[in-house]
């Protein structure tokens, strides 16, 4: 399920089952005129397969793209998104590309797990998102669990 395409009534039917919060984080770069539109654009393919992978249980949040330079500015940014949006929800993943685990990993602390795509651009969306969807599904197990 998307945020961005649920009404109220949808909403009242599904939520009781919708235990888990998608937040995918993608970084802008402009150089001159000329976009780079590639990162973006995998993230938001990746979180979209994911989406319909584990529909049902799992709300696909509108993706953050940044440009910050500052990571410190980009955490406390996301720390108040996810105060806001976690509410009675169990489960918050953050979705990010491999190559900014090093200054977002450390930051969040206890409001949300991160997953990383892999760094290889070559591997497949599908593949992507199947590994993602892999690793949820086994964190929902380990709470299972606890």
């Amino acid at each position: 399920m998307r945020l961005s395409s649920l009404d109220q009534e949808d909403w009242i039917r599904w939520a009781p089952y919708v235990d888990t919060l998608l937040l995918p984080l993608y970084r802008v770069r402009i150089t001159g005129k000329q976009p780079d539109l590639e990162e973006a654009r995998r993230v938001r393919e990746v979180a979209a397969r994911v989406e319909r992978e584990l529909t049902g249980r799992l709300l696909l949040l509108p993706a953050i793209p940044y440009a910050a330079a500052d990571p410190g500015s980009l955490l406390r940014y996301v720390e108040s998104v996810a105060e806001e949006v976690k509410g009675d929800f169990h489960h918050f993943f953050l979705l990010a590309p491999e190559a900014y685990r090093t200054w977002l990993e450390p930051g969040i602390d206890g409001e949300g797990e991160w997953l990383f795509l892999p760094g290889e651009t070559d591997s497949e969306p599908e593949e992507q998102a199947t590994k993602i969807s892999d690793e949820i599904v086994t964190r929902w197990n380990e709470n299972s669990e606890e």
